[in-house]
């Protein structure tokens, strides 16, 4: 597609009231959504198809669109663009090693900068099972919340202001200095066996120090297994769970993370005990939903819970194992994890190019109804910055 050509889908695609009509939006085409802020850029959009994704170049031009945006509205200068390199793949078995792994695609993509400089997206992939009959359910599944999610991100657009106020709580300790830079759902399913999603919260502090920054990201995560999806006539049930927060990955010159942090929040898997959790983070309240309380009971060995982190090494690593017996509710349910993690790093300046700032990981594991077989969803959300 040529840039006169993009320029024309553009100009006929602006919308005047949020993000309605992105339905239907031609698959590989570009939208800007535009929003009621002065500072804040447009909502920069892609819609593409597991043939014809958006492309990690496509995705990159949108940003920059954004980023221009917002810097004629602001006169502020980015000192270095932050983004997502979003990869997925599945198969058979427990794990990648166990057999053939096939990639899914970016069949959906947003991004927008507010008023603050922090950008804000969302990231839509989709896969197809091998000898499963799937009629694009994947695809479609993720196609047919987009306009919501980019509904969302035009409403933080437009809410946001330079006098937003701010509140600290929560995951991740000494937040007072923190400023977000990038929040970003990243949604991955293959029929018929589940769905992945976590919203990465990323955090700097770049006041402390002119030399180093504090990063920090707090990954809400979500596993939904086929038989919990709706519409989808599926038995697929859970297996488990792992989350990492690969520091090491890191291509800056130095590195010192933090103590990591997590914590279940839900679902209720037998017993009685309860607790309750609630998470606040250095921005504007609503883009969270914060202080939202949720509570849970738990008997081992119905789940087993492990923290694999090593400050040493350099990473955080959080697994579930589920025990359950096959059919019971652990089995059935939609799992969720909190996991917080920060890390002082080299201060990034556009002169070093692109670099790598983190690489955060999700896989999850189902089983058949018999609980036999099994099948992996795996997701990387790179977080990076470049100019």
């Amino acid at each position: 597609m040529s840039d006169a050509d993009e320029r024309e889908i553009d100009r006929r695609s602006i919308l005047k009231a949020g993000a309605a009509g992105i339905a239907t939006l031609a698959s590989g085409s570009t939208l800007v959504a535009a929003n009621r802020s002065d500072k804040a850029s447009d909502v920069h959009v892609a819609k593409g198809t597991i043939n014809n994704p958006v492309s990690d170049q496509r995705r990159k031009q949108l940003r920059k669109r954004a980023v221009k945006e917002y810097e004629r509205n602001t006169g502020e200068t980015l000192d270095g663009i932050p983004a997502v390199r979003a990869k997925a793949a599945h198969g058979p078995g427990d794990s990648p090693e166990d057999g053939a792994s096939f990639e899914s695609e970016v069949v959906a993509y947003a991004y927008g900068i507010d008023a603050n400089g922090t950008a804000r997206g969302y990231i839509g992939m989709a896969g197809e099972a091998p000898g499963f009959e799937s009629n694009g359910r994947a695809e479609e599944g993720i196609h047919n919340r987009f306009e919501d999610r980019v509904q969302e991100v035009s409403d933080k657009l437009e809410a946001s202001d330079d006098d937003l106020s701010t509140q600290t709580a929560g995951n991740l300790d000494s937040l007072e200095n923190m400023e977000a830079a990038h929040d970003f759902p990243l949604e991955h399913q293959v029929y018929p066996h589940g769905r992945i999603s976590s919203t990465c919260y990323w955090l700097q502090d770049t006041v402390n120090s002119d030399e180093a920054t504090l990063h920090g990201f707090h990954t809400p995560m979500t596993i939904e297994p086929g038989t919990q999806v709706k519409d989808w006539d599926s038995n697929w049930q859970n297996k488990s769970v792992r989350k990492k927060h690969l520091w090491d990955k890191s291509e800056m010159n130095f590195v010192d993370v933090r103590n990591g942090y997590w914590r279940p929040a839900g679902p209720s898997d037998g017993g009685s005990s309860t607790e309750s959790y609630s998470v606040s983070a250095s921005f504007s309240l609503t883009d969270l939903g914060v202080s939202t309380s949720m509570s849970w009971g738990y008997t081992n060995p119905a789940m087993e819970r492990s923290d694999n982190s090593s400050e040493w090494d350099n990473y955080c690593d959080w697994s579930w194992n589920i025990n359950d017996r096959c059919g019971d509710s652990v089995r059935t349910s939609t799992l969720t994890m909190e996991p917080s993690s920060k890390c002082e790093q080299t201060d990034y300046d556009c002169g070093m190019g692109e670099r790598d700032i983190c690489s955060l990981e999700l896989k999850a594991t189902f089983t058949d109804g018999s609980c036999g077989d099994g099948y992996w969803l795996k997701s990387w959300d790179t977080a990076y910055k470049h100019c």
